[in-house]
């Protein structure tokens, strides 16, 4: 059964029956106090307080749902292989201004069915009636300042390649004055961030064309602070619902009734390789049939024809990539960021083991974007070092494993395949029908394995020396594909060592990570930064007690 957790908000009180936990939060100005607040770099008192106020309750709501994603834990690393386990069941009870559009159970079903799909939980709300302020006191306004110009879009700029590289199509290719949204989890983007929106300015400034359109762009970042010590939980499952919420703001300030969010078509589908992946690994942010929800969602709620669209969804990250050099502007993939963790910055942003490490590696190889993605920049080279923990393992030889699997499928084997989640993602995708929408699917996917497959043979064949000589790591990518593992991925973590089971692998994989990065870090220093665990299971871990015996 999953765990029930009531998130009274805004000062609420309510009765919980035995059993439940009770999390309240707080959106204000003192984050000492244990309130969360919200800095909004752009967005002036001028600009929101005519605003509606349903959308000064969208921005609460979204906000409140975040941070309650962070606040209620799935249960540790432990209990994070287990499917039945890390899925909650979570109620809050939130204030509104809007108290008669929020409890419309049209837009109460729908809004727990997008949180619902999207997160893997259960969702349901209350909604309470409160005084309708002018507007959105807990904000810390900036000084005002009227918009030079009436924009044409509202993209959602995380700073990854997908992104950045919708961000020069609409600028450079389309010509749209554009508003780019962020957001920022921790600090550490904001100099990401920051290096490429100025990067997008000094494009537009030094082209005489662009800059006589006015099509400067505008950067709305957007930072959430809360005390670090009530995360509990980083899979971070409804940053898209918060995501999209800030947009729809930003679109309604300037009468636009849509919001793109730009990535690729294999991570937007994000199909299982192995039936076994770790959920919380998985993600539904662009998946079309989020989108869908989102955008019937926010039409209810603003009764406006309101769309969020996903303009990369028919390319794969490697045509991403080449999108990106037929603009001329790949040098700036070594300015993006893609890696799903926090722990990575300077010279190595990425860690190179998760999902998104490993499709980006792939995609650069393939696209020869590889001078502007480096592998030093990767904190674990999946191709040459061993990967020290079950997980690391199976996703990279799942990975490889299932685009050799469609690479030789027919599309009535992909279909046999995959298909309950084609199903669930075929009425959403804007084709004449269904039978349409699984042929451009299987096409999308056999694309991407064709190139996943092409650079796996280059690096075996870069590395057929030194795999003749056995002296390649035997849990590296390019062993393990030699050896036949990748066809069998999914047994590589059910045939795991007893050191590995349950968490004590994947913790001294992260463990082993940050020495790399921080080898004077302390083990409570470690256990801060990981989260969900304590200093001393760091110091039971195999990288703790070897740290010192590497060369």
């Amino acid at each position: 059964m999953p765990e029930e957790h009531l998130i009274l908000c805004g000062g609420v009180s309510k009765s919980a029956k035995r059993g439940v936990k009770v999390h309240e939060l707080q959106l204000g100005k003192e984050k000492d106090k244990g309130e969360i607040y919200l800095d909004i770099e752009t967005l002036t008192e001028k600009m929101v307080m005519d605003l509606p106020p349903v959308l000064h309750d969208l921005l609460q709501v979204a906000t409140y749902v975040y941070v309650a994603d962070q606040v209620v834990s799935r249960g540790g690393l432990v209990r994070f292989d287990y499917g039945d386990k890390w899925h909650r069941y979570l109620h809050f009870v939130i204030p509104i201004r809007e108290y008669d559009v929020w409890t419309d159970p049209e837009v109460g079903a729908i809004l727990e069915d997008a949180l619902s799909f999207g997160s893997g939980d259960t969702y349901t709300f209350d909604f309470v009636s409160q005084e309708k302020d002018r507007y959105l006191q807990f904000l810390n306004f900036p000084s005002d300042a009227a918009p030079k110009y009436q924009y044409d879009e509202v993209l959602l700029f995380s700073g990854g390649i997908d992104s950045f590289t919708g961000a020069v199509d609409e600028l450079v290719a389309n010509k749209k004055r554009s508003v780019l949204v962020s957001h920022r989890s921790n600090y550490k983007l904001v100099r990401l961030q920051r290096i490429l929106f100025d990067y997008l300015t000094i494009t537009v400034r030094e082209n005489a064309d662009l800059l006589e359109r006015g099509l400067q762009p505008v950067h709305v970042p957007v930072m959430i602070n809360k005390k670090k010590e009530i995360t509990k939980e980083t899979s971070q499952r409804t940053r898209s619902f918060l995501y999209a919420s800030l947009g729809t703001i930003v679109a309604r300030i300037f009468g636009l009734n849509r919001v793109k969010f730009y990535e690729n078509g294999v991570v937007s589908c994000n199909l299982s390789f192995d039936g076994q992946t770790l959920q919380a690994r998985s993600t539904r942010s662009t998946h079309p049939k989020l989108l869908y929800l989102l955008s019937k969602f926010v039409s209810e709620l603003t009764d406006s024809d309101f769309t969020f669209e996903n303009p990369y969804f028919a390319k794969t990250k490697t045509e991403v990539c080449l999108r990106l050099k037929e603009l001329h502007h790949e040098p700036q993939i070594e300015q993006t960021r893609s890696c799903a963790k926090s722990n990575y910055v300077d010279q190595q942003k990425h860690c190179g083991t998760c999902s998104q490490c490993i499709d980006r590696r792939f995609a650069t190889l393939a696209s020869e974007c590889q001078k502007y993605d480096p592998e030093w920049g990767y904190a674990l080279d999946i191709f040459k070092d061993e990967l020290t923990n079950t997980h690391d393992r199976a996703m990279a030889a799942g990975f490889v494993g299932f685009a050799n699997q469609i690479e030789g499928m027919t599309d009535v084997g992909f279909v046999k395949k995959c298909g309950a989640e084609l199903h669930e993602i075929a009425p959403y995708v804007h084709t004449d029908s269904r039978e349409v929408a699984i042929k451009a699917l299987y096409r999308l996917h056999k694309r991407h394995a064709v190139s996943v497959g092409r650079v796996m043979d280059k690096q075996i064949a870069d590395n057929s020396t030194d795999l003749r000589r056995a002296t390649l790591p035997k849990t590296c990518l390019t062993s393990m594909v030699a050896n036949r593992q990748h066809l069998n991925a999914g047994r590589i973590r059910r045939t795991s060592s007893k050191s590995e089971k349950h968490a004590k692998g994947a913790l001294n994989g992260d463990v082993d990570r940050l020495l790399k990065l921080h080898p004077k870090w302390t083990a409570p220093q470690i256990a801060e930064e990981i989260r969900n665990t304590t200093a001393d299971a760091v110091r039971h871990t195999y990288a703790w007690k070897n740290r010192n015996k590497k060369p």
